[in-house]
Order: C-alpha cells, then structure tokens, then sequence
C-alpha cells in the first residue's frame, strides 16, 4: 500500500467511547508529527448554510460519510451475522481514505481514535492489513458509564445487544438497567482488545488509562512502546469533556456503586479474571 519511502503504518484505538478521544488527538497532533490523527472519522463534511445543518447532517450520514464509514449502522449487524467480506469492503473504502489523507498531509502513520474500529470494522481491516498496532484507551468503568448516561446516548446506534453470539462477553439483557448496557459495553471493548491481540498480526499494543492522558511521563512511554517519534510530551487540560458541552459533571453516585455490583455478579468467574483492570478495581473505595 506504500511505494517508495516510509512504510505506512496503522494504529487503532480499541476504547468504549468517552474515555479521552479527543485528548489523545490533541496530543497525537501536537507531538507526533509524522502522523494523522483521525478523531472519529470520517466526519460529516458541512458545505450548506447553517439553518439547513440538520437536513444536510442526516443526508452525509446517510450518502456520503455514512454510518457505515464511521463504524456502526450495517457494520453493527454484519459482525453479529459473521459477514466478513462486507466487513472487509467497508475497510477498504476506509483505507483508501486514510491513504489519500497521509498522502495531503504528507504523513505516514495513521492513527484512528474512534471508538468504532472495535465493534466490526477490526474483521475487516484485520483480512487487508498485514500488521497494525493497538491502543486501548480505558477509563474508570463507572465514570465512563455516568458519562454516556448524562449525554443521553442511544446505545444502539453504537452497539449491539449484550446476547448477541458475535460477542465474548454475552449476557441476556432482558432485565438490564440503562446503565448496564454501558458496563457490558466497557467489559466487551476490553476482552475484545485481548482477542485481536492475540487473534492477529499486531505489532505493537499499548494501554492508556484516560487519567493518565494529562501525565506527561506516561504519554511519552506509552508513545515510545508504539514505536512514534515524538516531541517531549506536555500535559493539557481534558478535551470533549461533559461540562464543556453543557452536560454537568460526570460524578459517580451511591447508586452507580450498586449498579456495578448487580452487573459483576452477572459475570462467571473466568470473565472476571480475564478483565485484568478488575484485579485492583474498588469503586467504593475510589468514589467513596
């Protein structure tokens, strides 16, 4: 896919969303020079005025950069349904992409912040590219719950059902509270990470934890152990974050607690030790 020059590279993030996306882009596109960071690509290109946004936003998602580009809509059902060679279509139409992006900004890594590429797009571009490298980007399971809950998210558009046979980790949901969807998302992403590891050609794999995006100590390692060249890497303030986009603090309640223990007691013991971040996790100690 590269002629002469610098390979090209791809790393992906393998994250359940809300966990930094736009902080790690921040920092990827100040420090890293040789690459393009894609921050939940492709975004919808806007040309029409603006009291025709709305009109025009569903016809780009629909037409143009679709949900299906994006990672959700038919890639959703294609994974459940073991459809690998429409998920490999779907990866090459992104490719292609990515490759005329590098070449415009004159890069050769490509870096796909998104919390998409874990829920199908992985098969596809897994069956095309012939190595790749892995960030699993992982925040506090019960922040990262309250922070989906408090945007109001439709959990569909983003996932598929706990019960579905496509999925490691399958629960049946029939008596899920809202917030347990999220948990089993967050579960789900992490043990995923684990499988594409394992199940495929990755190079390099790195996990950074959302509070440690703001250390710049950490960053610079985790940079390092990926391979990038970088400047020395300076802590900032977080990016996207709930109260900047009017939606309050994110803050973990009693209740949130509670929530968490009648999830994990749904969890066999195997599923339990398989998620390592459980190992040293208390949330009533951490959000006491």
């Amino acid at each position: 896919m590269a002629g002469n020059g610098p390979q090209r590279q791809f790393i992906f993030t393998v994250t359940a969303g809300r966990s930094g996306q736009a902080s790690l882009t921040n920092l990827l596109r100040q420090h890293v020079p040789d690459c393009y960071p894609a921050f939940e690509e492709p975004s919808i290109n806007r040309r029409l005025p603006g009291f025709l946004e709305n009109y025009e936003r569903r016809f780009r998602r629909r037409f143009v950069e679709t949900h299906e580009l994006l990672g959700r809509g038919r890639v959703l059902s294609a994974f459940d349904q073991g459809d690998d060679v429409y998920l490999e279509k779907i990866a090459r139409r992104r490719i292609r992409l990515a490759e005329r992006i590098l070449a415009r900004h004159n890069a050769h890594i490509y870096i796909d912040v998104s919390k998409y590429f874990a829920r199908g797009l992985h098969r596809g571009f897994a069956r095309i590219l012939p190595s790749f490298s892995l960030i699993r980007l992982v925040r506090d399971p019960l922040l990262n719950m309250r922070s989906f809950l408090n945007r109001g998210k439709n959990f569909r558009l983003d996932n598929n059902l706990p019960d579905q046979a496509s999925n490691i980790l399958r629960l049946d949901s029939a008596d899920f509270a809202p917030g347990e969807f999220y948990l089993w998302a967050w579960c789900e992403m992490y043990l995923r990470f684990d499988q594409i590891v394992e199940a495929h050609n990755v190079t390099r794999s790195v996990e950074i934890r959302t509070d440690h995006l703001h250390d710049s100590e950490r960053i610079n390692v985790a940079f390092d152990q990926l391979g990038l060249t970088h400047s020395p890497v300076i802590a900032r303030p977080p990016a996207n974050t709930n109260i900047s986009q009017g939606h309050g603090m994110t803050a973990v309640a009693r209740q949130d607690i509670d929530l968490f223990e009648r999830f994990t007691a749904r969890l066999s013991a195997d599923m339990t030790r398989r998620i390592a971040y459980f190992s040293d996790y208390d949330p009533a100690r951490l959000h006491a």
